[in-house]
């Protein structure tokens, strides 16, 4: 007899069960699905159902991060993703024509992509170093959605 085990998560997405809540489920609430993922409430994590029918953490949310739901191959699904920056309370040095960090300077969190000005985008590198990915296309300008730094369309 030949067994094969599948990921949960691709389980549940070939099941077509995956559904996200983003309230926590009382203990007087219906059981939730199995394979089924949420953010926490607050969004500081996402957590899975369990075989048993209960919501179980399967881990915080990085620092500097928050549980945001983003669809994924046609369903919604629970993401940990970078905070929006927090308006400036001062006046920031420019340098080369752009506010905040520029790339070749140190950064803190390896992996955190940002706006370099309004038509770049940076990354902080493992060696927490900034790197410029690229700049935007013509016509376009970098701008944070859902936390991320994308190029979009000039309107």
């Amino acid at each position: 007899m030949k067994f094969t085990t599948t990921p949960l998560l691709t389980l549940a997405l070939a099941a077509g069960t995956s559904t996200v809540s983003a309230t926590p489920t009382p203990s007087h609430s219906p059981p939730c699905t199995f394979g089924t993922y949420r953010c926490t409430n607050p969004a500081t994590g996402i957590e899975i159902c369990t075989i048993n029918q209960q919501w179980t953490l399967v881990g915080p949310c990085p620092s500097g991060t928050s549980c945001t739901n983003l669809p994924q191959n046609g369903f919604t699904l629970p993401f940990c993703t970078n905070n929006p920056p927090a308006a400036p309370t001062a006046v920031q040095e420019k340098r080369n024509g752009r506010p905040g960090q520029s790339p070749g300077e140190n950064c803190t969190t390896a992996g955190q992509y940002d706006c370099f000005g309004p038509y770049a985008i940076q990354v902080c590198n493992t060696q927490n170093v900034l790197e410029l990915v690229g700049n935007c296309p013509e016509r376009s300008h970098c701008e944070y959605l859902n936390g991320l730094p994308y190029c979009v369309a000039n309107y």
